[in-house]
């Protein structure tokens, strides 16, 4: 297995104050496991562990008390330093500097022109002991409870598209199966598509956002799940014309992700 091309959305990390409840309700909803790793200041980074998936496909933060919570993407640079220097002059800022993330690699975060947080990492190599030579294609499609799909929502398309186009790389297709809403497909350093861009419209109390969409067999049943642990249903879930089903969810923590099962078929 290559490293993954420039731009791809790969990873997600977690911020959070209560370490221990995040875990807890992804583990129920769905099966996540989270091993320990120490970082380089005497803390420990809880890598997010999909069941039956060779790699981890995010880690957990441990935050103060008040704060941000949150969920952040995280795209695959070759360049940290020098693509958070080009970044910054297409509108980003620069929230964390470029340094050494837990896992070895190389990394920073931004906030996007419209307030988005964001992460560009260099990904390390695959977790030790394990060799992705010997694992065949197959190991490597998304598995239930995996990062799958992104999305981002803005109520400025256009803004948004020159950004990430320019900062990332990243391409787009109209996406006419998404009822009643503007829709694009991102690729993200993919042939096809592996994220989308939401237009919110001018709607009072919308804001722009940035989230992961996990897979499941069954949306509907995940998200009553999700219900009973705690979570908020924000757009019920819903079939798109070429029959992919979607939903979105905020967690107990104020965090949005979204859930999504492919055609059947």
């Amino acid at each position: 297995m290559s490293t993954p091309a420039g731009g791809s959305v790969v990873w997600i990390e977690i911020d959070t104050a209560d370490v221990t409840a995040v875990k807890d309700f992804y583990c129920s909803l769905f099966g996540w496991s989270f091993p320990a790793m120490p970082t380089p200041d005497g803390g420990t980074y809880h890598l997010i562990q999909p069941a039956g998936a060779p790699f981890p496909t995010g880690g957990i933060i441990e935050s103060g008390s008040g704060e941000r919570e949150g969920i952040v993407l995280s795209a695959v640079s070759m360049d940290v330093a020098g693509d958070a220097a080009r970044l910054g002059g297409l509108g980003a800022t620069v929230v964390v500097p470029p340094s050494k993330a837990a896992d070895g690699g190389d990394y920073a975060r931004l906030t996007d022109p419209r307030g988005n947080l964001f992460a560009i990492w260099t990904p390390p190599g695959p977790p030790p002991g394990v060799d992705p030579a010997q694992l065949d294609a197959s190991a490597f499609a998304p598995k239930p409870g995996s990062l799958g799909w992104f999305e981002i929502g803005t109520r400025d398309l256009d803004a948004t598209r020159t950004f990430y186009a320019q900062g990332l790389g990243w391409s787009y297709e109209p996406d006419p199966g998404v009822p009643g809403e503007t829709y694009d497909g991102v690729r993200a350093g993919t042939a096809q598509p592996s994220g989308g861009l939401r237009e919110l419209g001018q709607a009072k109390g919308v804001a722009d956002y940035a989230m992961p969409l996990f897979l499941t067999e069954d949306v509907p049943a995940t998200a009553d799940r999700a219900v009973a642990l705690g979570a908020r249903v924000d757009d019920a879930p819903t079939v798109t014309a070429y029959g992919l089903t979607f939903a979105r969810l905020t967690d107990p923590r104020g965090n949005r992700f979204g859930l999504f099962a492919p055609p059947k078929g």
